[in-house]
């Protein structure tokens, strides 16, 4: 008796089985396949990814090589490439690379590709503030003391890792524009703060050196 109401069970549980299947098979088999796709179509782009990054790094070890060899005009065109179509993390990089090897033939060129990267949101930080400080450093000469500081003075305060150096910049335009005063605030700056690196801290002395005296304070009435 107990092996026919277990037969009986079994049949009435094939039929439900069956029934659920007749009724949403198709939509096990549709999700079952959509699972499928998108794995596969979740390793074909991770593959897609690498590869592009591969690529990406080989034009950039190439482009360095036409850099080291001397070959500037070659190897802006291959940074330019690079920053125009490669991934985005090797955009930002092609971009600057570009302005390295620009500075000695076309400062311009580099200060404005070093002013672009500097003002892209879509840039991480770092290389964003890198971007000002070595576009500065041209400035410093090639333009006047307000792009200068229109470039680092975001960079000259307390919080910034890069203070000293921005100060330093910022001094140094200012000397080259006759304003021994914001020179020298520039630089006392400098001197004054405990964690500027010793080098820092030595240029700025020696600029303090040569700036004439400050003005004496105007005497009490």
């Amino acid at each position: 008796m107990t092996d026919i109401f277990h037969e009986v069970q079994d049949d009435l549980r094939r039929e439900r089985m069956k029934a659920l299947w007749d009724r949403f098979g198709w939509l096990i088999v549709s999700v079952a396949v959509l699972i499928v796709l998108g794995v596969g179509g979740w390793r074909g782009y991770e593959y897609y990814q690498g590869q592009q990054a591969q690529a990406a790094g080989d034009r950039y070890q190439a482009a360095s090589r036409l850099a080291a060899e001397g070959k500037t005009d070659e190897a802006r065109a291959a940074f330019a490439s690079l920053a125009a179509d490669g991934p985005k993390g090797y955009q930002a990089l092609g971009r600057l690379r570009e302005a390295d090897v620009a500075t000695s033939k076309d400062p311009a060129g580099a200060l404005k590709i070093y002013e672009s990267v500097a003002n892209d949101g879509g840039i991480d930080s770092l290389l964003r503030d890198a971007a000002r400080v070595r576009g500065a450093y041209i400035a410093v000469d090639h333009a006047a003391a307000a792009d200068v500081r229109r470039l680092v003075e975001p960079l000259a305060v307390d919080a910034s890792p890069w203070r000293h150096t921005a100060r330093e910049l910022i001094g140094l335009a200012a000397y080259k524009a006759n304003d021994a005063a914001e020179a020298r605030r520039q630089f006392e700056a400098i001197v004054a703060d405990a964690e500027a690196p010793a080098g820092a801290r030595q240029r700025a002395d020696l600029m303090l050196a040569v700036l004439p005296p400050a003005p004496p304070a105007p005497a009490a009435k």
